[in-house]
């Protein structure tokens, strides 16, 4: 059965939220990239805002726009795929736990801190009480989610509200600094793909789409495939069960019009990048998105969000695109991400 894409909203790095979109001009990031926040007083109300962290008003936010632009009535299930979740709640309820010698501690901060209060808020939000989900599988969580959301469409369901939301914060930022996870500042994020060496961008963000068995005049794609590998067994069994996959959603390698892939500037882990592209992909369009949003376990959800405005408008920004190659039409678009070879996931979105 045919599963669309009939909202999709993201608040990221860059100027993306309420886009139509994607931003030409980039946003410049010497080391930790952060959101671009929208006028929160647009959304809540100060009493409600004040007890609230930057992730879960993100979240909240961009899930708002998502569903206003969907006009659906009625929200049927909810999942959502976060890595880390509320990080900042988080750190808050273990610093005062360290500060009072575990002694009394007001509940707020441990309340918000679990992963689920980003899905949580949006059900309370508008009184959705049907199937509620939210997957931390690292840096798998949120096709995780979207795989959930398919199957609850597939059950009948008709309203899935899909998410990806991670967030950075300096303390998290400097923990990972000492493990060598980022690159030595300064650097920045236009230089995503003239790297050679380890550590990548930090990064955040907030998607949402809606997910609907039906077709209407704010779809901006047809979600063909999502398939994941925990590990890849070499290209050529890669290729194999790839190309089977894109055969049972009625496509085959020569339909796919562009490749965005999820090159971060770690030279160890795009080298499996480099690997597909020349030879599973060498004849196609490429593009690559993590410059725009940086890395975090959901950033796939943000290159999900641009491939629907590439569909959309049928166009792909110069700094978008790897190499000079082009198309006139953007009927097929297939977004690969990975994690130094393990969770390797594959998403096919079509023109309709």
């Amino acid at each position: 059965m045919a599963i669309y894409i009939n909202g999709a909203q993201a608040i990221s790095p860059q100027n993306t939220f309420l886009s139509p979109e994607i931003p030409k001009d980039l946003i410049k990031y010497d080391g930790m990239m952060q959101n671009v926040l929208p006028d929160f007083k647009n959304y809540f109300n100060p009493i409600e805002m004040r007890r609230m962290s930057r992730i879960i008003k993100c979240s909240s936010a961009a899930a708002a726009e998502c569903i206003n632009e969907a006009e659906i009535d009625t929200l049927n299930a909810i999942a959502v795929g976060t890595g880390l979740g509320c990080l900042e709640d988080t750190e808050k309820f273990l610093n005062k736990m360290i500060d009072t010698n575990e002694g009394m501690l007001t509940p707020t901060t441990f309340i918000q801190s679990t992963h689920n209060t980003l899905a949580g808020k949006i059900a309370i939000d508008y009184k959705c009480t049907g199937a509620n989900f939210t997957y931390a599988h690292k840096t798998i969580s949120f096709e995780s989610a979207l795989l959930e959301a398919i199957l609850l469409i597939k059950e009948g369901n008709k309203n899935i509200l899909v998410g990806g939301v991670d967030e950075i914060t300096p303390e998290n930022y400097n923990l990972r600094k000492h493990i060598d996870h980022w690159k030595e500042e300064p650097y920045n994020n236009l230089d995503v793909c003239n790297s050679n060496t380890p550590g990548t961008v930090a990064g955040e963000g907030a998607a949402y789409f809606m997910i609907s068995a039906d077709k209407t005049k704010n779809t901006y794609a047809e979600i063909k495939m999502v398939e994941l590998y925990h590990r890849s067994n070499g290209i050529s069994a890669l290729s194999k069960n790839l190309n089977n996959r894109l055969q049972d959603a009625g496509l085959s390698f020569d339909d796919i019009d562009l490749v965005l892939f999820g090159y971060n500037g770690d030279s160890i882990s795009d080298t499996y990048y480099h690997q597909v592209k020349d030879m599973i992909f060498d004849n196609h369009v490429h593009g690559y998105y993590k410059h725009y949003c940086g890395e975090y376990d959901t950033s796939a959800s943000f290159g999900v969000w641009m491939a629907t405005r590439i569909i959309k408008q049928n166009d792909v920004p110069e700094n978008v695109i790897l190499g000079k190659r082009k198309k006139d039409k953007i009927n097929n678009v297939l977004l690969y991400n990975q994690e130094n070879n393990k969770n390797h996931s594959f998403i096919v979105l079509s023109a309709c």
